[in-house]
């Protein structure tokens, strides 16, 4: 269904991803925080990991998007690319990862169903990874970013013993591969977690969001939001309705 008009903030976010545009593309208006302007107007993105809003999104037109969201070292563990040089930025794919991945952006175009599109997406992704023969899936890092996804308040100092490491190569290490310090991205993973709770449960009060999302209290939880996202959670929601709306709701349900 065509999208007429709708302009959504460009906020911090713990995520990694590559989107493939197989319609129409967002227009994408970065403001003075954004770094890179290389991938603004290309239909396959890398979107780095965001600290920070760096400005907004206007759809309108029919979408068809198809989007890899990597686990919080994936990226830089397939690739070899330290996160930290995409950090708060976004890239033309091609001129990071290479031509390859415009070989797979026409499979994408080309799939009969989401099936196909997911088994060339093994297939590419795998092409990579039998490259990367140093790769070691329960290394120190990995283990410990992936249990930040479901613990958002950490001793950081556990978890560098944890990994094996001290404090201050941990903490080096996990920002080479993640993009951002270990207490950095558990804010970000907390921030999310308030928009995703108050997108799924609009009738929520924002003390409860507050408590349920590990924040000390309300005003803790509004002072990251003006860091995040520039607003305060009500001015955030109510400069964005379409975020509540059904709608949105039921797509963001469907993408879960």
């Amino acid at each position: 269904m065509p999208i007429k008009g709708m302009t959504l903030p460009w906020v911090a976010h713990h995520d990694t991803s590559l989107c493939f545009y197989l319609g129409d593309k967002p227009i994408q208006r970065p403001n003075s925080h954004a770094n890179n302007l290389d991938g603004y107007s290309n239909k396959i993105t890398l979107y780095g990991l965001l600290t920070q809003c760096i400005g907004e999104m206007t759809f309108e037109g029919s979408y068809n998007t198809f989007l890899i969201e990597f686990k919080p070292n994936g990226f830089t563990r397939l690739f070899d690319i330290p996160a930290t040089e995409i950090c708060d930025n976004a890239f033309s794919a091609d001129s990071v990862i290479g031509s390859v991945v415009d070989k797979f952006y026409s499979q994408l175009i080309n799939a009969a169903n989401i099936q196909e599109k997911i088994g060339f997406a093994d297939e590419f992704l795998f092409g990579f990874l039998k490259k990367r023969r140093g790769v070691y899936y329960n290394d120190g890092i990995t283990r410990i970013s992936e249990h930040l996804l479901s613990n958002s308040l950490p001793n950081i100092t556990q978890y560098a013993v944890q990994a094996n490491m001290s404090l201050r190569n941990f903490e080096r290490r996990f920002s080479e591969q993640v993009g951002t310090s270990p207490k950095l991205f558990c804010r970000l993973l907390r921030f999310s977690a308030a928009v995703q709770t108050k997108v799924a449960c609009p009738e929520k009060s924002w003390i409860d969001i507050a408590y349920d999302c590990g924040y000390y209290d309300d005003m803790h939880l509004i002072k990251e939001f003006k860091q995040f996202s520039t607003e305060s959670p009500v001015a955030f929601f109510e400069n964005n309705p379409f975020l509540m709306a059904e709608s949105f709701r039921i797509v963001q349900r469907s993408a879960i």
